[in-house]
């Protein structure tokens, strides 16, 4: 199930990318696709702030299976297996004349969450997969009552207007 997910995740950002005539999606478009299917709605759980720059084809698959695990992870442990549980997802623009792209994810996890702190595939893609694929860094911290993922991505793999 948890493969077939992940394919569905890739197919959904493809998808975007394909009908963007092969140039890719807007940062705010991916996150409230896949945050939104898993039957949340993205307006009510997601709230999203900051820039929403033009990914290329190749940071829309992978920011897409980054939002894909942390929305899972956040439906079956966090802030989404709540019936008002909601993500904050920020993005802005740091750096200097060719800035990186910062994108956070937050939420608070629910003190008789179920999670347990073993490092799976999900933890492997959001750390090393994701970043490495996008010349980027990423950062994952998960306390007794926060999550918090930040992604870094260089100035190569977005444009803004």
């Amino acid at each position: 199930a948890r493969f077939r997910g992940r394919l569905q995740s890739l197919a959904a950002s493809q998808d975007l990318v394909t009908s963007s005539n092969w140039r890719g999606a807007a940062l705010r478009e991916l996150v409230a696709g896949q945050v939104g299917r898993y039957g949340s709605d993205p307006a009510r759980t997601m709230h999203f702030e900051g820039v929403n720059p033009f990914l290329n084809p190749n940071a829309t698959l992978h920011i897409g299976l980054a939002l894909h695990e942390l929305t899972v992870n956040s439906v079956s442990y966090g802030a989404l297996s709540r019936p008002n549980g909601f993500v904050e997802v920020g993005a802005i623009l740091a750096g200097g004349g060719k800035p990186s792209l910062s994108l956070t994810w937050r939420e608070t996890i629910p003190h008789d969450s179920q999670r347990k702190n073993t490092k799976r595939f999900g933890s492997v893609a959001l750390e090393r997969v994701v970043p490495t694929s996008l010349n980027g860094s990423a950062k994952l911290e998960i306390t007794e009552n926060r999550l918090e993922y930040r992604l870094v991505v260089p100035h190569g793999n977005f444009e803004t207007d």
